[in-house]
């Protein structure tokens, strides 16, 4: 785990490209620029296992606390993103690894998680995960399969924001 306070900042995710993707889900999804040197940023590989989801959730705390926001938002953050991570988890290959990258910035979290899923896509009710203080954003996006991984190189990015 590395963490890299102040150093790189996310945009707002630009929109998948139309191409065949290579075997890495980085080439499927463009990754956002980096706007702002104050934020935090924390980068993450977990083995894919459910025991692990509680690195995760700890995670998403430290970086929604990192973002300003207060304990009830905190809480929403890391309950929604497990939801999410939850369901990413048991789709992916067995023996593979989630990368995960948190940003902070003021009133704002972003996550980015990518994986190699197994046939299926994430569910609606996983990414549209509610959080009642919060405005929330999600988008994933699956590649062709690739047999090189095993899978399906998966990105999921999510935003919390608070309303302006």
């Amino acid at each position: 785990m590395r963490t890299d306070a102040g150093s790189r900042a996310e945009a707002v995710v630009p929109e998948p490209e139309v191409r065949t993707a290579g075997s890495r889900a980085e080439a499927m999804v463009p990754e956002p620029e980096v706007t702002a040197p104050e934020d935090t940023v924390v980068t993450v590989r977990i083995p894919a296992a459910a025991e692990r989801l509680p690195t995760l959730r700890a995670l998403a705390v430290a970086t929604a606390v990192a973002a300003g926001l207060g304990a009830r938002e905190s809480g929403e953050v890391r309950d929604a993103l497990s939801r999410v991570a939850e369901a990413l988890l048991t789709r992916t290959v067995p023996g593979s690894a989630v990368d995960g990258r948190l940003t902070g910035r003021a009133g704002t979290v972003l996550v980015r998680l990518q994986a190699v899923t197994r046939a299926g896509p994430l569910p609606r009710t996983a990414l549209g995960a509610a959080t009642p203080s919060l405005t929330h954003s999600a988008a994933a996006f699956r590649a062709p399969f690739d047999g090189t991984a095993g899978g399906h190189p998966t990105v999921v990015d999510l935003c919390w924001a608070r309303p302006e």
